[in-house]
């Protein structure tokens, strides 16, 4: 007899947003995934856990709350596959974000029918943490926030690259330059990896242009992240940081994510079988068996790019 745990969708659209954690069967489904995946039995105090964490942030964002009841549940037992947990406090791992998405349906006239549904949007001290996890590097150290007036010089010695670095004191200015951070591979081997004013401009433009919409037939051009100009008009330093780290990784091995999940360095979905029961079929659930991707080889060196996840998410 399969020991296999099913959640029907039509009970998942019969409760209110917060209930949803609460049923039974999703309850045993997010156990019983968190203990399989991490080879642990932490999962009941880990669900006990995320329970709270999730009502917590429903009742606070009400966005959120009104997003479909399938989405919100492979948003929570995301929580499971991917180790992280919805607690802002401290560095937060992750966020639940709403947006519109287009279902594949057309209505009577024609048009596209979009539905909320959340996401998972994972931070850059979230990603840090799946990738030491995951074995791919042994830890990086926090980033390094650079600003006019400190020395700061990247070279290239054999193929290997350099950060020169000292901190003015007391600091000339507030005007950011840049960034950088220290990667060390599990190997004892350095990587730095670096935001400079280029990228952080384009960063920028992207922002506006992922948060340009449609009103009335017509495009209206978006506004980048208000945390690029917060600062005295340039970037926020905490944003920065958190961008910093994410970008970092943009080359590195793929880690495992939950299908609702979004990484800016990690561009295809991950394939985890949710245990749901439509009664029909459905266009995005996927019902394919959890499964590992194939790790790449040592991570390549590459300068920083816009990923499409960065469009994806709003920065």
């Amino acid at each position: 007899m399969s020991n296999a745990i099913q959640v029907k969708l039509e009970d998942l659209n019969s409760l209110p947003a917060t209930k949803i954690v609460e049923n039974e069967n999703v309850e045993k489904k997010f156990i019983q995934m968190y203990n399989a995946i991490w080879g642990s039995q932490m999962g009941e105090q880990v669900y006990h856990k995320e329970v709270f964490n999730f009502q917590k942030l429903l009742r606070e964002s009400p966005a959120v709350a009104e997003c479909s009841k399938m989405s919100l549940y492979g948003c929570f037992l995301d929580m499971a596959v991917n180790g992280l947990s919805l607690d802002n406090t401290s560095h937060p791992h992750c966020y639940l974000i709403p947006r519109n998405v287009k279902t594949g349906h057309k209505d009577e006239s024609g048009r596209d029918v979009y539905e909320k549904r959340a996401s998972v949007s994972v931070t850059g001290y979230g990603e840090l943490m799946m990738r030491m996890r995951a074995g791919q590097i042994r830890y990086a150290d926090n980033p390094v926030i650079v600003y006019e007036g400190d020395i700061f010089s990247i070279s290239l010695d054999n193929g290997v690259k350099k950060i020169t670095y000292s901190a003015a004191i007391p600091r000339k200015s507030n005007k950011v330059i840049g960034a950088f951070i220290r990667i060390v591979r599990c190997d004892g081997s350095e990587d730095y990896q670096w935001l400079l004013e280029g990228d952080i401009q384009r960063l920028a433009k992207f922002s506006a242009k992922n948060n340009s919409y449609y009103k009335n037939g017509q495009r209206v051009e978006g506004k980048a992240n208000d945390l690029y100009y917060s600062q005295d008009g340039g970037i926020d330093p905490g944003f920065l940081e958190n961008k910093m780290i994410k970008h970092a990784f943009d080359a590195y091995p793929k880690v495992r994510t939950g299908q609702y999940t979004i990484m800016q360095s990690q561009e295809e979905d991950a394939v985890i079988d949710y245990g749901i029961e439509t009664g029909e079929e459905t266009d995005d659930y996927s019902k394919t068996p959890f499964g590992e991707d194939k790790q790449l080889e040592a991570p390549v060196p590459v300068q920083v790019e816009v990923t499409e996840a960065d469009e994806n998410e709003g920065f």
